[in-house]
């Protein structure tokens, strides 16, 4: 007998599998708020150390020179206790769409930026780059600025408010309120009322990019962006003031 050919049939394929949720963080909540106040206590010992030798041009090469490098007495104090390794705080390889992206968001973000600053100086409010200004007037050594807002600001800001707070948060409270509460904090560190809007949006940018990636790397990368523009600019404008 002649075989039948015999119909095609389909077999489903099982669905890609989803991708795995965030590995925890080796540290909690409550560690993250010990954090929290323990970079409170530093920057008060420090600002009360600095108010007893103001107005030293040595005093302000040493402020710049230092302030960043407090965030990461928090995370070296709880690391230590919990037994925690640095590169848990997402010290890793990335997916490059995701910085891509982030290039992206980076740009409409910058716009608001630039809006709110020209609103600030219409306004006549004390913005974050004349007090900067006035700083880099102080000083005599404008590639130390440079290092410490485009190289220092963006490696330490980064593993802590998104490496640490951020990811230490996230799983107690969920990745969008972390976000949020982790931005609020970023923009109140930078202590300029006409910038928290602008800065809240980028700490958000780059928390949210954290969350893509679980990487530090690509908001690093990001910020240096960001603060690297912001110096060029305001060392220009320093040069062209001075002429």
């Amino acid at each position: 007998m002649d075989q039948q050919p015999q119909d095609n049939i389909h077999i489903p394929q099982p669905d890609a599998a989803p991708p795995s949720p965030p590995k925890p963080a080796s540290w909690t909540a409550n560690d993250t708020w010990l954090g929290l106040g323990l970079l409170l206590i530093a920057l008060a010992a420090y600002f009360a150390a600095v108010a007893q030798f103001a107005g030293s041009k040595t005093l302000s090469l040493f402020v710049i020179a230092t302030f960043e490098f407090i965030l990461l007495i928090p995370i070296a104090v709880i690391f230590a206790i919990r037994k925690v390794a640095w590169v848990e705080l997402g010290l890793r390889r990335f997916d490059r769409n995701a910085l891509a992206l982030g290039c992206g968001l980076l740009v409409g973000v910058y716009i608001l930026v630039i809006i709110n600053n020209l609103i600030m100086m219409a306004l006549g409010v004390v913005t974050q780059a004349d007090v900067i200004m006035d700083i880099l007037g102080e000083i005599d050594s404008p590639l130390l600025f440079a290092f410490v807002t485009a190289i220092a600001a963006p490696v330490t800001e980064e593993l802590f408010f998104r490496g640490f707070l951020f990811k230490g948060f996230r799983e107690k409270y969920g990745w969008v309120n972390a976000l949020m509460f982790s931005s609020i904090i970023f923009a109140l560190f930078h202590g300029q009322i006409a910038t928290l809007i602008p800065t809240f949006l980028l700490g958000a940018l780059f928390a949210y990019i954290y969350q893509r990636t679980e990487s530090v790397l690509p908001g690093m990368i990001l910020h240096f962006t960001v603060n690297a523009m912001g110096a060029c600019v305001i060392l220009a404008a320093s040069q062209f003031g001075s002429v």
